[in-house]
Formats: structure tokens, sequence, C-alpha cells
């Protein structure tokens, strides 16, 4: 539920829905709960608050009545006000009330600016102005309970538009200067807003209106108060006066977004050094970053903008001419241009700032490497796609913007000059994340806005040079569209540097020096060509822990595609390509099971993209053998790692490239895809368990069928697991005799009535085996089982250390959510804990398991960890929540396994019950026993039957179903003290000799038996 209150009352349910609150009595109550989230308001404090003086007779009971009223209103809401021995609390969290999100914003805003991240403070401060719609507590207009938080809100607004406008440190934030204005006449004596304004207004040049704002607060403070201005306003106002065409940098049009961590980087390093480089891609700002910097600079500052000089020969007098020349630094005329130019240089001081070398490095190097010795006092700014490459040089290498945060920010700013008003969405993220984060691309694309919406631009960003042929008719032919930014840094490139380049295009998620040297056939050093390229700023380089990766810009690898296409060469180099990576991922399968698999699942990992890339074109031409080769030997690795659902759809492409029949060999292959797609086809499934079940292919491919292949009845799973079990029992691999091991423990332990020890004894030998062969992944999910056979026993403390280390392994391989079932480790290790007595461990794994679930895409895995909550909550008496918990699950989990289902109606009924709701429980009971009867899960038949016991009202009868469930779990004694209480209070009521003759009776239909009972109750 959230409940908004800056502004008129609007109330909405958890599914966004409108919630009506009629009455002002009724929204009264409301909002002085909502004052207070998740607190208890004493009811004392409630009448006092809500009638003063003219409290009723009764005010307690004419309060309940208020709250009874409100729980109607709320409908299905209705628990959101819980009752309290003092009071009452409305229960929701503190960032669902509208009023609480906004104070956070400001304080975490102000955080973030007393720290220096003026980004990170101008996002939070926008988001918290964002929620405000109008005067706060308007409904409680005039109640004396919210004069103080309203008038608290209303400082808190104008404190964080002031705020908002410090984090922007060109000193204004977008259309932020009409809003200032209003509040500034609105509050006539607030210092620092009038001094923001004036930042702000000097900021956009208007440095006239500025100084008519200083002197109208001087006025102001000293009419009304007799008072001179504070020193912000003097600060604000001297920087009004100061003059600013001695820097010689040019007034900027639009403001300056996203890079204020590298701007204090640039100005850092040339207090510290004289030649400071900012290097990257076109388009990535670096002139815009140099110009910012350089208007902070001490000195004077000459910007040589050297772009537009066509050769080598141009670079010094372009130079001079920039500087001034003789007339203002005077100097003779017997030396060469550059000695004359270092002469006019020395003695003074003054930033120089060389803008695009690119095209002109060397003559530029020469330039810098002369006038840093000949003139002391000259400290250089350049700014190239390649350093200068010389003694003394500090580099800023300038990347895309972080699309999470500036880069959005930098299109919304530019696109409300086109769209006053525009709001960024996600799609605008999608948008700047196609563009790379560029900050010349985001702004080109923004400006599209003024003839295309938002969706319309969404829906070309694909063509993203083709979208962005028209930029500003005054910017410098390269960066007037993206195409011409990328044209110009090619135009600089070798041949050499160029096939490289093109042929790298082929490419996904980068390369490493040994892919590029067998894919690309470079004509040279390939290390030397490619850090070439870096240097360039046309790859990124990076250190992972497999070697060293180049990669590109999606832009660049766009335009480098084209022009492969256009040479000649696209079919051998992507022939190439896929050829490389079929035998890395056959390579890399067997090393996959043993004691290299850490460090072979992140090569695979690195190169997904690439494997992705390969399997692809050999779909795409039709390549069948190729296809089914690499499919079965990256299947392992998609297993290991639990992405099963992006294994099924490559499957299913595979199959629909191939058809009907495989290409002779390859019928193993080929009987995977069927396995993995899956297909609503029981006959072919069957055929491809056949062919699996009779395969020499490697190990993995085998323990697909025994865990995966098995989705008939009980009887059926358990024949076909023994008769693949026995033939690779004998195996000589001690991996696949380990994951037999493994398979015939977890199937004896679900499917074999009393088969509880021997499932025990097989998965420590499989343990035993994995820890041998090294194979972490074996590791986690044996362990795994092996807890599932404690909780069986009820050992709670012993599955808790079991599970510890499960979860220990799993880590080690890529996280708790990457074994088999998405994050039924937490789950199970959660739920574990709990009835081992530790409920805060228990909470901590549980409510780390529920937003992952939430993000997934599994409704079954957010109704298990929703109803283990639910168990949690009954656990701790917190019935009500309980109750929401498990009515949760049950409404999303879908499709989900009866086993689970069962189990799942039982924790509802426990809490339906306890909240008096005798009959809905008893129909969730019931159904639970038709779910588990025909599932042949004997574990979770078991746990239902022991729920069921406990509601017996003949002890006799409890214990004769107790043995049933002690035989289903096949185990001779049980540590679960719920179910040893249960026994202990049967055996005082009946004697021994009852109790035993209870205890010998044989249930052919344990679940029938328990229906019966409960009827005739």
């Amino acid at each position: 539920m959230r409940v908004a209150m800056l502004g008129p009352l609007r109330v909405q349910d958890g599914d966004g829905r409108p919630v009506e609150v009629g009455g002002a009595r009724l929204r009264l109550l409301l909002i002085r709960l909502a004052l207070d989230p998740g607190r208890v308001v004493t009811a004392d404090r409630l009448a006092d608050d809500l009638w003063g003086d003219d409290a009723p007779a009764d005010p307690a009971g004419a309060l309940q009545t208020l709250v009874a009223r409100l729980r109607r209103a709320f409908g299905d809401e209705r628990a959101r006000i819980v009752s309290h021995p003092a009071g009452y609390l409305l229960d929701v969290a503190p960032a669902d009330v509208d009023a609480v999100a906004f104070e956070r914003a400001a304080a975490d805003g102000r955080a973030a600016l007393e720290a220096g991240d003026h980004a990170r403070a101008a996002e939070l401060f926008r988001d918290g102005l964002d929620l405000w719609r109008g005067a706060p507590l308007a409904d409680a207009a005039g109640a004396g309970f919210a004069l103080a938080p309203a008038a608290r809100l209303e400082e808190t607004r104008l404190t964080m538009v002031e705020d908002l406008l410090a984090a922007d440190l060109s000193g204004r934030a977008p259309t932020a200067i009409g809003e200032i204005e209003a509040l500034a006449r609105a509050h006539p004596l607030r210092e620092r807003l009038h001094a923001r304004l004036i930042h702000a207004l000097r900021a956009a040049d208007r440095r006239a209106e500025a100084l008519e704002a200083y002197e109208r607060i001087r006025r102001e403070l000293a009419d009304r108060l007799g008072v001179d201005p504070g020193p912000e306003l003097r600060e604000a106002h001297l920087a009004a006066l100061r003059e600013e065409n001695r820097r010689g940098v040019p007034a900027r049009a639009t403001s300056f977004v996203g890079r204020e961590t590298e701007l204090a980087r640039v100005r850092e390093l040339l207090a510290a050094h004289r030649l400071v480089t900012i290097t990257g891609f076109g388009g990535t700002g670096k002139t815009r970053l140099a110009l910012e910097a350089a208007d902070g600079a001490a000195t004077p500052v000459r910007l040589a903008e050297l772009g537009s000089v066509a050769d080598a020969a141009r670079v010094v007098p372009a130079v001079t001419a920039a500087v001034g020349g003789g007339d203002l630094f005077g100097a003779g005329a017997d030396r060469t241009p550059l000695e004359r130019l270092g002469s006019m240089l020395a003695g003074h001081d003054l930033l120089l700032v060389l803008d695009n070398c690119e095209h002109v490095v060397d003559a530029a190097a020469r330039l810098a490497e002369h006038l840093l010795a000949a003139a002391p006092g000259v400290t250089i700014l350049a700014t190239s796609r390649e350093p200068l490459a010389i003694a003394g040089e500090a580099l800023v290498p300038l990347a895309p913007l972080d699309v999470d945060g500036p880069a959005v920010a930098l299109f919304a700013d530019r696109a409300r000059a086109v769209r006053p008003g525009f709001t960024a969405d996600d799609a605008v993220a999608g948008i700047c994340r196609a563009l790379d984060g560029i900050p010349l691309a985001i702004e080109l694309a923004a400006a599209r806005l003024r003839s295309l919406t938002l969706g319309q631009l969404t829906e070309r960003i694909g063509d993203r040079f083709g979208l962005l042929e028209r930029g500003s008719r005054t910017s410098v032919p390269r960066h007037r569209t993206l195409r011409a930014v990328v044209d110009w840094s090619w135009d600089l490139l070798g041949t050499a540097e160029r096939a490289v380049l093109r042929r790298l295009s082929v490419f996904l998620g980068g390369a490493t020096v040994e892919a590029v040297t067998e894919v690309c056939a470079p004509e040279g050093d390939p290390v030397d060509l490619l850090a070439g390229l870096v240097d360039k700023s046309l790859l990124i380089m990076a250190e992972t822990e497999q070697g060293v990766r180049y990669r590109m810009l999606e832009t660049v690898r766009e335009y480098a595609g084209e022009r492969l296409d256009d040479s000649g060469e696209a079919e051998r180099v992507r022939e190439a390509h896929a050829a490389y990576f079929l035998a890395l991922a056959e390579t890399a399968e067997p090393r996959l099971r043993g004691p290299g698999q850490l460090t072979w699942l992140a090569r695979l990992d690195a190169e997904q993209g690439n494997l992705d890339a390969a399997l692809g074109h050999a779909i795409d031409r039709g390549e069948r053998e190729r296809a089914l080769r690499l499919i079965a030997a990256r299947t392992w690795a998609w297993l290991i790692r639990g992405r099963r659902r992006e294994a099924g759809e490559w499957a299913r492409a595979v199959l629909a490239a191939v058809g009907d029949e495989p290409p002779p060999g390859h019928e193993a292959a080929y009987a995977m895809c069927v396995l993995m797609a899956p297909l609503d086809d029981p006959a072919r499934v069957k055929s491809a368990l056949e062919v699996t079940q009779r395969s020499d292919r490697p190990a993995a491919l085998a323990a697909w069928t025994m865990t995966n292949g098995f989705s008939d009845g009980p009887e059926a799973i358990r024949e076909r697991a023994d008769e693949a079990i026995e033939r690779f029992a004998t195996a000589t691999d001690p991996w696949l005799r380990a994951m037999a091991d493994m398979a015939y423990g977890v199937i004896t332990l679900e499917y074999v009535a009393g088969g509880a020890g021997k499932a025990e004894e097989r998965l420590r030998a499989a343990l035993d085996g994995f820890t041998a062969v090294g194979d972490r992944w074996g590791q986690a999910v044996t362990l795994f089982a092996l807890g599932n056979v404690l909780a069986n026993r009820g050992s709670w403390p012993e599955t808790v250390r079991l599970l510890e280390r499960a979860r220990a392994r799993a880590a080690e391989v890529g996280g708790a959510e990457e074994i088999p079932v998405p994050m039924i480790l937490l789950v199970r290790l959660g739920e574990a804990r709990m009835r081992a007595g530790d409920r805060d461990g228990a909470r901590a794994d549980l409510e780390r398991a529920l937003p992952a679930a939430e993000r997934g895409a599994d409704p079954i895995a957010l109704a298990r960890v929703r109803r283990a909550l639910g168990d949690l909550a009954y656990a701790e008496g917190d019935l009500a929540q309980a109750a929401a918990w498990t009515r949760a699950a049950l409404a999303g989990a879908g499709d989900a396994p009866p086993q689970f289902l069962a189990l799942l109606h039982i924790s509802a009924a426990l809490a339906e019950d306890a909240l008096g709701e005798h009959g809905r429980a008893g129909e969730l009971r019931a159904r639970a026993l038709t779910l588990i009867a025909d599932t042949g899960d004997d574990v979770a038949r078991a746990s239902v039957l022991e729920e069921a016991a406990a509601r017996c009202a003949d002890p006799a009868d409890a214990v004769t179903v107790l043995a049933a469930a002690r035989r289903l779990r096949g185990i001779e004694d049980t540590a679960d003290p719920g179910v040893r209480a249960l026994l202990a209070r049967c055996r005082a009521e009946l004697g021994e000799e009852a109790f035993a003759a209870a205890w010998a009776r044989t249930l052919a239909d344990p679940e029938a038996f328990v229906a019966q009972t409960s009827a005739r109750r």
C-alpha cells in the first residue's frame, strides 16, 4: 500500500489501484497514522489529535469505530491497520509514505552533497521534489497535530531546492531557474535561496539579472531587518561581478551534466602536473570537460582548437595565434616558429588548452615537449583520442557515461530543451545503453525528440547511424553526425589497424590476444596493433582473472561490421570465428568436471557472447553438425550455472534448424536438444531418452539423462533411474560414478519408501567422489541433498551445518542461486534455521531470497519463499502476517509440483486456523491430502501426515498416522522436537500397550485414513 500526503490525500493498494477513503475524520486518522508508519500511536494520542477538546463521550469506542471503517475502506488491505494493546499502527514501509520518502531523499541528498557526489545528490533531490503535489497534509489542514509536520515539510522543500542548485556544479539545475525565481519572490528574506538564484542566473549568462537579484535582496534585508547580506550572498555577488573574459574560455550554451567526478580529477591533476591529456573515443565529451576544467583555473587560459588544422606544419602557427602572438608576449624573429613561441611564453603563467590533437598528434607532442621545457609557467591541458606519449604526461581516460545515472540525466537535460517538461523513464536508459553512453550520441538522440516521440525513437535506435544523421548546423563537421565521429577516427588508422578493427567486429563481448591472432590473422604483431587501437580509443582493454581482453563499444563494432561487409572478408572471418569457439567449447567441456572447473567456467562466462555468436552463425547458415556439436559442448556449463531456460531456447532453435532427423553420428546431441527444449511430443522425448541412455557421449549427457529426463509417474521414474544408475555405477570415470551415486540417493529418498538410509549411504559416497575429482558443483548439490536427508530425520542443527557447506561450495561455483532449483538452497537453509530455533538467521536468509525471487520470472520460486516467510511469521506468533504470506503464496503458486502445493496448503491451514478461520483451514487440509496422495514423494507425504496427526481427536489414530509417516521417511527414529513431543503425549494418554497396538497398525492408504477420521470429527 502507498499513502501520498504531499498534496491531497491519495491511497493505492498493493496493485497500484486507488483506494477511496471517504469522510474527513477517516482521512485525518489515516494521515495521523501515516506520520508514524510502522510505529504504534497510542489510543490516547490518537483521540487527542483527532478530536482535541471536542472528544466524544467514549473516545476509545469512537476510535475503534473509525478504525473499523478505515479497514473496510482498505478491503483486502484491511490488515494494514494493526491493533496493539497500547493503540494502533499503520503497517506500511516508511518508503511507501511519500512524506517519509521525501524527507529521506532530502537527508540522503544532503549526505551525498557533503560527500562530493553532486550527480547522486541532484538525482535524489529531483526524486524527492517529484513527490511534491501541493500543500503537505492538505486534508489535515487546521488540525493541531499537522501544523508542525506541515511546516517542517515546507521548510524541507525549500532547503531541497537550494541544495539541488548547489549540487549542480554549473550552478543551474535543468528548468530550475523559473522555479527558484518564484520561490525567491515568495521568500524575499531567505538569503541562501537568493544566493542560489544569483549563481543560477550567472551560469545561464544572465549576468545583469544576477546583479539585479542581489540588489533586491540587499535592499530587503536593509529595509526590513536592518542587516547586510551574509557571506554566502556576498560570495555570489562577487562571482557575478568577476571579469570572466580574462579566462579565454568560450561561454557554453548547455549545462554541464554527468562528468563531475572526471572534472574533479582533471583539476586535481592540473594542480600537480604540467601536462594533462584527456583521452577517449570521439563524442565522449573531451572538449567540454577540458573547457569546464579550464574555467576554474587560477591563471589566464588560452584555447588552441587544432581540429581544423589541416596538416602538422600549421600546429605551431595555430597555437601562436591562440595565445596572442607577439602583440601579447613580445619575441624576436630570428628563431624557428616553435622557438619563438617558447620565448613568447617564457616567464608567463598560462593554462594552454590544446584541443583535438589526434590527427596531428606527433606535431602536438613536439610542441608540448618544447613548451614545457622553455616556459616553466605554462601548463598544458590537451584532448586527443590517443595520448601525446611524452615524459611527464598525466592521462585522464574518458569512458562513456554510466547508463544508470549520468547518461539518463544528460538525455533528460537535452530533451527538455526541445520538449519542455520531459521526464525520463526506463525507455531512456535503454536508448542510452544502445548508444554506449556516448554523450554526443545521446545529445543527438535527445534532439530528435523535436520530431519523434520517445516510443518512435526507441523503435529506431537500432539504426543508430541512420537515426543520428542530423546534428547541430553549427557543430564542426566531425561532430554533426554519429557516423562522422567514427569516420574521423577510421580515417586516422593505418591499413593493418583498419584490417584488425573490421575483423574484430565479429567478436561479441571482447576477445583475447590468442583469439584475435587465430580469427583476425593480423598483418603484423597482434599485441602492437591492439595496443595502438587502445591508444586511439577504438578498443577498450580490460585485465581480468583470465587475462587481458579487448572489446569495442557497440557503436564502433557496428561501424566496423559495415566495413567488414564492404571488404569482402566477412564470410572467411566469421567462419574462422565459429571454428575457434567450437574448439574452445569442446576443449572446455570435459574440464568442467574436475579441479579446473572454476577456471573453465570463468573462461566460458567471459566468452558467452562469442559462443552465442558462433552457435547463431551455425544455425543461420544451416550448419547442422556444427550447431549440434556446439550445443552438446555447452550444455554442462549451462546446467552448472543454472541457466536451463537459456539452454532450452537454444535447443529449440537448433532443432528448428536441424529438422526432424539428426545427421548421422550426431544422434546423441540431437536427443539432448529434445530433452532440453522441452517439446510437447511424448514420442520424441521417449525416443530421446532411449538414445541418451545408450549413448557413449561424455558424462554431461548421461548426467542430464539421470537428473532431468524423468517426467513420468513415480514408478516410471524409479524404473528408468535404476536402469541408468546401474549402467553408470560401473563406469571407469570416477566423476560418472559419483554422479550415479548422487542421482540414486536423491531418487531413493524421494520415491522409495523406507530408502532414507540407503540414500544417505549413496550420497556420502557421491560427496567423496566429487571431492576426489575436484568438482565443486557436484559437492554443492550433494551436500544440499544430504541436508534433505538430515531434515527428513528432523536433525535441524546438523541440517543447517550441511546446507551452510553447500552454500559455500555453490558460492565458489557461482552463488547459491545457481544450484539446480533457483533459490531453493537459501529457502531450505532459512527453514532449517527456523526449526533449529535461529529465527533471526532464518529471516536473514529468506529476506535475501525474497528480492531475488521477485526479480526473477519463476512464480514457483517466489511462492516457496513466501511460504517459508509465512511459516516464520507463524512461529513468531504474527498470525496476520503468516496468513498474508501464505495467501500470497497460494495465489501465485500456479502449476507448482503437487508435493509443494500440498505443503503450502498445510502452512496456509495452520495460519487460517490460528485466525479462527476453521472452515477454510479444513478445506486447505483436505486439498493437501488429495494433492499428496498421487505424487510418490514419500518425504512430502510424511510431512503432511505428521501435521494431520496433530489434529487427530483420537490419540490412537494420531499414533497410527505418525507410524505411517515414519515408514514413509524410512527412519528408525526422529529428532524432530515437535513429532517427539506429540508421540510422548499420545503415549502418556494411551499407555504402553495401546500405544504399541496403534503403532503396529498398518495403513495401506494413509491419506484416505486421515480424510476419514477428519470426516468423523
